[in-house]
């Protein structure tokens, strides 16, 4: 999909149903894979992807919001990477792309 002409396609996310999702969740026991908090005490598992969509992935795992946080900016240790299968080579390769900083001021 071309957005208003500009060249650049746009990644259409794969949905995953609410149904599946429940499944995902109930596989690891309604807890974050890294930390293992319920979400009875962390209100609600994210949706976070293993491979960053920006990269092409559509597997998702339920982590905690400040799990999820950690595994976007590359703040896992080792050991949180081992829960989810993960070197650290793999984790540098599926990371979500660092966003482009905005520039300030004007320009003549």
């Amino acid at each position: 999909m071309v957005i208003f002409g500009f060249g650049r396609e746009k990644k259409r996310r794969t949905p995953i149903s609410k149904k599946e999702w429940e499944v995902r969740k109930k596989q690891s026991g309604n807890k974050c894979l890294i930390c293992g908090r319920t979400e009875k005490s962390v209100g609600v598992l994210r949706k976070a992807h293993i491979k960053a969509h920006s990269k092409g992935g559509t597997q998702y795992v339920p982590l905690c919001s400040n799990c999820h946080y950690k595994y976007d900016h590359g703040l896992l240790t080792v050991t949180a990477l081992k829960k989810l299968g993960l070197t650290k080579e793999d984790y540098a390769r599926f990371r979500p792309k660092k966003p482009k900083k905005k520039k300030e001021g004007f320009f003549i």
